[in-house]
């Protein structure tokens, strides 16, 4: 059974925001701790955040866990979103494979919104359906031309949009199910090296 779903938060962008980080979409609401990204707790990415930021998630649930992972990214000038505005799930499952994209999020709005962005990190690349690989499909449909290189991740390439740079990187993905691919100090130590601080 398929149903069609709507991003239920679009995207989040503190004032200064400086890195743009895109996933695909939310997994399904039964594996929701907080009504924020990334809220399936069993994902790594909030605690590789909180180590980069040097402060430990104190929140796993509820408003209060959405209010520090809010200023995690602000204190990182960090935005996050995710490429999928609309999509079809299959089977009520999570597994990004079982996602089909309906209408892409306007990642170049959020490039208007937020000057300052001058990098784009895209946290997912394996599989038929990736944060990368849908990130491609929304630049051609916008008729910006734009191919990842091939190597070891983080893979790393530009597009050029209004006149600004903006640097694109592939980084590991920091859920769980990708967690036997690479180390957690593996992880932090990628993701810090590319969040432009």
């Amino acid at each position: 059974m398929q149903q069609k779903e709507n991003h239920p938060w679009n995207w989040f962008a503190p004032a200064n925001s400086k890195t743009l980080i895109i996933g695909t979409f939310p997994p399904t609401k039964r594996n929701w701790k907080y009504d924020f990204f990334y809220p399936n707790t069993a994902n790594l990415f909030w605690r590789m955040m909180a180590r980069i930021a040097k402060t430990e998630l104190q929140h796993f649930s509820g408003e209060e866990a959405v209010n520090e992972r809010r200023s995690i990214l602000e204190k990182l000038d960090v935005a996050i979103s995710d490429m999928g505005s609309i999509i079809l799930r299959n089977e009520n499952s999570s597994l990004d494979e079982n996602l089909s994209i309906v209408e892409y999020m306007d990642i170049f709005r959020i490039l208007d919104e937020n000057p300052l962005i001058t990098k784009i990190i895209c946290t997912s690349s394996s599989g038929k359906v990736s944060a990368s690989k849908w990130f491609s499909e929304f630049l051609k449909n916008k008729e910006l031309t734009h191919k990842f290189p091939k190597g070891q991740k983080p893979i790393k390439s530009e597009i050029m949009y209004n006149d600004r740079i903006i640097q694109v990187v592939i980084a590991y993905s920091p859920s769980a199910r990708a967690s036997n691919r690479i180390s957690f100090e593996r992880l932090v130590e990628i993701y810090r090296n590319e969040i432009v601080l």
